[in-house]
């Protein structure tokens, strides 16, 4: 009985080794963002709008006949933007008037500010995928979290006629705001036999952000041991 046993155990063993089958791959996409934002005749805020190129490594393994984990790191490229000025537009080119201390008054131009964004953002994606097999071809469906960090710098900088009566330190100013944030993900790929160990894998992703989504269609190669 108790050699039955053990047989058991050590069969299920097997089964579970020779069902496991790790990899490792690369993609490069595209990230496709679009965030919440307002407009008005008065002021519109930020749009973080974007599309920028991405590449990700990647590393997982089968825990079963057809489903397993992943993980995956992904870093997107920079973008930049030009932010409109908070003001109303009738009023972006006219100008204010100062009179320091003991000088005559001077008519100063409102128009002339100037704001870069600057966004850059990198994930670590935790997944967990199953698969149906069709032929050479296995189509996955994934989904998880993506543990994101975000990266948005911001330079404001003065006309040249304020640079010069006020001490502002280089004529502009810039804040770097760092996010953290968790938010789901969910997607779809193809893994595509070209040999023996050698797979193309396209596929789409879509995960949530703070204020709206991100869509990252890539392609790649696996290998798989």
């Amino acid at each position: 009985m108790r050699r039955s046993i053990l047989a058991a155990v050590f069969t299920l063993a097997a089964v579970a080794a020779r069902a496991q089958s790790p990899y490792v791959g690369g993609t490069l996409g595209a990230d496709v963002s679009r965030i919440s934002h307002s407009t008005s005749p008065f002021a519109s805020s930020t749009s973080g709008d974007n599309e920028v190129i991405s590449g990700s490594l990647r590393v997982g393994t089968s825990l079963g006949q057809n489903w397993g984990v992943e993980l995956e790191f992904v870093r997107s490229g920079e973008s930049r933007g030009q932010v409109p000025p908070q003001i109303y537009s009738p009023l972006a080119n006219a100008s204010f008037t100062v009179a320091p201390a003991g000088l005559p008054s001077i008519a100063l131009p409102v128009g002339g500010f100037q704001s870069e964004v600057r966004q850059s953002h990198y994930d670590f994606d935790t997944v967990a995928w199953a698969r149906q097999r069709a032929g050479k071809v296995e189509f996955v469906y994934l989904g998880g979290v993506a543990f994101s960090h975000q990266r948005v710098e911001i330079s404001q900088t003065f006309p040249t006629v304020i640079r010069v009566l006020l001490p502002v330190p280089g004529g502009s100013f810039r804040t770097t705001v760092i996010d953290y944030s968790v938010h789901p993900l969910v997607g779809a790929e193809a893994r595509i036999g070209l040999t023996s160990h050698v797979r193309l894998i396209p596929g789409l992703r879509l995960q949530g952000l703070a204020d709206g989504w991100l869509l990252r269609p890539y392609a790649g190669l696996g290998w798989f041991f």
